[in-house]
């Protein structure tokens, strides 16, 4: 008897369980919802390359520029610069190439001089660094390969061997100062900047600059539909990568598939819409989450998930690839450094020091102590965290030790101040932040000497004040 009652209660369950599996989702949902899970993880997977191709849209868009050439701020940016987590206190230069039409390209970048330097790196279409440049004030000539190339490297130049036909080149022009001799200065060392293929070597043509003072250049992420379209774009135009294969399977329920034209009906655009808008929800999670604390018992962090240092921003581990840290930490910015350290360091906030999320509603200060291990400058930046840029309209971005405006106190400390107005008297140690708006900050730190790093200098949390 107790043989049958268990015999029948299993059979009981294996039916229950059976008959659930066969009534709870219709066809209609089971596709639906398979749409929204390969959608997500398809944001996931595909911001770095996405968070990209805004920044060369906008190239096109906004710049009106071709490859090749040099989009630039020689006056330093301001809040119409809309990519992510820039800096205002040093000129940015935007190269986007692409060696599937003209070839190999070389970028030919002078050394530092006195008055100004350069500092960057050299990346492919997903954001995998190929090499830091300007490191130490050095030049060079970096020859840029197409992903096919087996040819001889011509002897004087610096190859790099990238995996994608696309590449940018992102450059920032440092000065010493701001006064107009290293302006000038550090505008001519920018102009001897070159860009050209490598046939052309013999005879290079003089790049085209373009001038974006005062222009919108919006390269935000868009969590909707059209982040897909993106997305379709930049598998249709590069070499597909074995360590890709399976994922590039999992989005053929979304349209996007290699070499197809990528046109989803208007009820598909709403699932990858609701889709897109999670994975957001998820990405932003991820960034005020999970990246490691600097300090043990204060609020800032690397601004990238611990896996990107290890690997130096190459994502790949012994035994898987972390698709989700490499997501979340390119959702935050663009630009990975192929050696963090080498030249410049960041510290990141998203708490202030009780463990309150930072909101725009609120007035906090930030005390700098003296002696900030930067041989070059410091910065300290705030950017929305809705979209990781500037908040639009504003005309208070940063305080940084380059602006002899800013106050010090007798120690030669800073106190900077972050709110919707400035206290009286301080309009130079002062942030706007727009009420009802979570922020963040970017302390930035040029030239980052040892104190920084076995962490002998401590920036302290950021703390609210009445």
């Amino acid at each position: 008897m107790r043989e049958f009652a268990s015999t029948f209660i299993i059979g009981l369950v294996l039916f229950t369980q059976s008959a659930a599996a066969q009534t709870t989702y219709t066809p209609q949902e089971l596709a639906s919802r398979t749409i929204n899970r390969r959608a997500v993880d398809a944001v996931i997977w595909g911001v770095p390359a996405v968070n990209l191709d805004m920044m060369r849209q906008a190239y096109f868009r906004d710049a009106k520029a071709s490859y090749s050439d040099i989009v630039w701020w020689p006056k330093g940016g301001d809040w119409k610069n809309q990519s992510l987590d820039v800096d205002t206190s040093v000129r940015y230069l935007y190269i986007f190439c692409n060696t599937k039409s003209a070839g190999p390209m070389v970028l030919d970048l002078p050394p530092a001089n006195a008055s100004a330097q350069f500092l960057g790196t050299i990346m492919d279409s997903w954001q995998v660094p190929l090499t830091d440049i300007g490191v130490g004030g050095k030049g060079g000539k970096y020859l840029v390969l197409t992903p096919d190339y087996k040819g001889e490297v011509p002897a004087g130049y610096i190859p790099l061997r990238a995996k994608t036909f696309g590449s940018y080149m992102l450059i920032r022009s440092i000065l010493a100062s701001r006064s107009e001799a290293d302006v000038r200065t550090g505008d001519a060392l920018v102009k001897r900047v070159k860009i050209y293929p490598l046939s052309q070597a013999g005879n290079p043509q003089e790049p085209r600059f373009i001038d974006m003072t005062g222009i919108l250049y919006n390269a935000v992420v868009p969590y909707d539909d059209s982040f897909y379209d993106s997305l379709a774009r930049v598998i249709n135009e590069e070499p597909v990568q074995s360590r890709d294969l399976q994922v590039l399977g999992m989005l053929l329920p979304l349209g996007i598939e290699k070499g197809k034209e990528f046109k989803p009906d208007s009820a598909t655009r709403e699932e990858l819409k609701a889709a897109a808008a999670e994975a957001h929800a998820w990405l932003i999670q991820g960034i005020t989450t999970t990246f490691d604390r600097y300090y043990p018992d204060g609020r800032w962090v690397v601004p990238t998930s611990a896996v990107g240092i290890k690997t130096e921003f190459l994502w790949e581990l012994p035994t898987y690839f972390d698709v989700d840290a490499r997501g979340i930490t390119l959702a935050s910015f663009f630009g990975p450094v192929a050696k963090l350290g080498a030249g410049s360091f960041y510290l990141s906030s998203y708490f202030d020091k009780s463990g309150g999320p930072l909101s725009g509603e609120n007035n906090y200060r930030l005390h700098v102590p003296p002696n900030v291990p930067a041989s070059e400058f410091w910065a300290v930046t705030v950017y929305d965290l809705e979209t990781e840029a500037f908040f639009l309209n504003s005309t208070h971005l940063t305080v940084d030790s380059l602006d002899t405006a800013v106050r010090k106190n007798v120690d030669d400390s800073v106190d900077v101040y972050f709110g919707p107005t400035a206290p009286a008297g301080m309009e130079s140690n002062w942030i706007y932040t727009p009420p009802g708006k979570l922020w963040y900050p970017w302390f930035r730190f040029y030239g980052p000497q040892k104190a920084i790093f076995d962490k002998a200098w401590i920036l302290p949390d950021i703390e609210q004040v009445k």
